[in-house]
């Protein structure tokens, strides 16, 4: 298939950068991620707009989330209908008190308990 003006304009054009960063997280976390140098892709006719998306980007996956394990001394029903299920997880240890969501839910019926993991 022959290239068309439109093509051959796109593939001419200056190529431009939009970076998002957050200082407090990447001291918190040194290793993560940076040690890759290859931006996410994206193609935008305006830096503007490459940077409103790398913004938004990164306050989706800026925002510092925590995953953590929580057993349940009883069998858990969720209800589907009742919109996404949450727990409110409360440990002095880790300086949280927090309301997070249920990632996975395991259900023991014989020892009569269950087992989550709740990310938020």
């Amino acid at each position: 298939m022959p290239a068309t003006d439109a093509d051959i304009a796109a593939a001419s054009r200056d190529v431009v950068t939009a970076t998002w960063s957050n200082a407090t997280i990447a001291a918190r976390y040194p290793s993560a991620r940076d040690g890759s140098l290859d931006p996410a892709r994206g193609y935008f006719d305006s830096l503007a707009d490459a940077q409103a998306m790398a913004d938004a980007r990164g306050a989706l996956i800026g925002v510092e989330r925590r995953r953590f394990a929580v057993a349940v001394e009883e069998v858990l029903t969720i209800d589907p209908a009742a919109g996404v299920p949450q727990a409110r997880v409360i440990d002095s240890e880790q300086a949280l008190d927090a309301t997070m969501l249920a990632a996975r839910l395991e259900v023991d019926l014989e020892q009569d308990r269950s087992s989550l993991e709740v990310f938020g």
